[in-house]
């Protein structure tokens, strides 16, 4: 997750003190969230996309080991590509409704 956030922010143009201000927070605040010692809440994680002119798209996969009970988290870029948690090698898209 932090590695997706410090590239949003890096695709945005932004530094972490931009960023700090358009959340009404501290840079300091920015970097421990992009340290990945945090665990955000979602309304954060949308809060940080939004500032940096983002919208947070959350979506479910399908995966055949969840009676495993192994979590998956899937974070994709702007362009929808996969860039964390290959986890799941057998996760597919749920079909459309």
């Amino acid at each position: 997750m932090a590695k997706a956030l410090i590239r949003l922010r890096a695709q945005s143009g932004l530094t972490q003190a931009h960023v700090a201000v358009r959340m009404s927070t501290t840079q300091t605040a920015i970097a421990r969230l992009e340290s990945g010692r945090l665990s955000p809440s979602m309304q954060t994680v949308q809060n940080y996309a939004r500032a940096n002119g983002y919208c947070l798209e959350i979506g479910f996969i399908r995966t055949h080991a969840a009676e495993a009970k192994t979590g998956c988290i899937l974070v994709v870029d702007a362009n929808g590509q996969p860039q964390a948690d290959r986890r799941s090698p057998d996760r597919q898209a749920l079909p459309e409704a």
